[in-house]
């Protein structure tokens, strides 16, 4: 996140403590829906710091939140939101290559840690199994699809205040259950070793991937 958009947050979030409790129940779904639009992250901070500041002097003046914006919500956040510009396709690969670092970079940090907890049972770290890993096409196939699906499930598929429970529910359980299937199933079909690698490794290599992810988000959000 850049510093701008960090500012803007914790602007946002200062004026957010002075609103009503059922004001801010408003500005969550509000701001829950604006994160599912398609748009930078700072023109959502300021898309959000504006609505907040427009409730608090409502609430200021003695009106509720919703006499202030209105009794249907979406309708003006779509009114708000109609003024912003959209992420560029340039912007959309960026920020998808961004997320794909972070999530691959957690995916290997865990994927470590696993065979380091299995190794330090085995009472040896430079034992052949399992602090040793070989890497087929399969897992590292199974490691992409799961972090671009993460990706596309966190820009594709944001929660909406708006949806029921049960739609929200098959609109993130079944496609999960599908790509776990799938993945799995590559990884087992998949066997052809590509590299041998020890776990302590995915560590610098889980790092290097943060570090690129921060330096995206810096330039993109």
């Amino acid at each position: 996140m850049s510093k701008r958009t960090r500012m803007l947050r914790n602007e946002s979030e200062q004026m957010s403590e002075k609103i009503s409790k059922d004001g801010r129940k408003v500005l969550e779904d509000m701001t829950l829906y604006i994160r599912g639009v398609d748009i930078s992250a700072y023109d959502q901070e300021r898309v959000r710091r504006d609505i907040t500041q427009m409730i608090l002097d409502g609430e200021q003046r003695g009106d509720p939140a919703s006499s202030v914006i209105g009794e249907d919500y979406k309708v003006f956040c779509d009114s708000v939101l109609e003024e912003i510009p959209r992420l560029t396709a340039g912007q959309k690969v960026m920020m998808t290559i961004r997320d794909m670092c972070g999530a691959m970079a957690v995916l290997s940090l865990l994927w470590g840690g696993l065979y380091l907890a299995l190794s330090a049972g085995y009472g040896d770290l430079n034992s052949v199994e399992p602090s040793y890993t070989t890497v087929t096409s399969g897992r590292l196939l199974q490691l992409v699809i799961i972090a671009a699906a993460g990706t596309w499930f966190a820009r594709i598929y944001y929660p909406n205040p708006y949806k029921s429970r049960a739609k929200l529910w098959l609109q993130y359980t079944v496609p999960a259950i599908i790509v776990v299937f799938i993945s799995s199933r590559v990884a087992v079909i998949l066997k052809q070793p590509l590299f041998t690698i020890h776990a302590v490794l995915l560590v610098p290599i889980a790092v290097i991937l943060l570090i690129i992810y921060k330096i995206i988000d810096s330039r993109v959000a």
